[in-house]
């Protein structure tokens, strides 16, 4: 009962920090659990964790099955053998390449922000 009461506030205060794309969208998307209390900073931080392994997302899945992990994602662009997918927070877009194979499977995922040197981004690592 309580809980339902503060429901609304909660949501609140998190669309007041996230205004538009929250890090449970994120962590949906890679089958992770993250808290929506954590900092913009924190957030990045865990995804570039290098034991970060997304659980919802397997080398060599299906291009369909991939992308429709990230069906939460502002932005969606697809080419011929990498999609695109972009969400945005106060601090700039996350964005997220997904790479697939001639066979249309998943080969490589990358994370993207502007506090990112590398141009590539940073590969998460994928569990076989």
């Amino acid at each position: 009962m309580l809980t339902k009461i503060l429901a609304p506030m909660y949501r609140f205060f998190i669309r007041w920090r996230y205004p538009v794309s929250l890090p449970e969208d994120i962590a949906e998307a890679l089958g992770l659990e993250f808290t929506c209390y954590l900092t913009f900073d924190e957030f990045v931080s865990r995804l570039s964790c290098p034991q970060l392994r997304p659980k919802s997302l397997k080398k060599y899945m299906p291009r369909q099955q991939a992308e429709d992990a990230f069906s939460s994602a502002l932005r969606k662009d697809t080419f011929s053998q990498k999609s695109l997918f972009s969400y945005y927070f106060n601090e700039g877009w996350i964005e997220f390449i997904l790479q697939f194979d001639d066979q249309a499977r998943l080969r490589r995922l990358y994370l993207q922000h502007k506090c990112i040197r590398d141009d590539l981004g940073l590969e998460i690592h994928l569990i076989d």
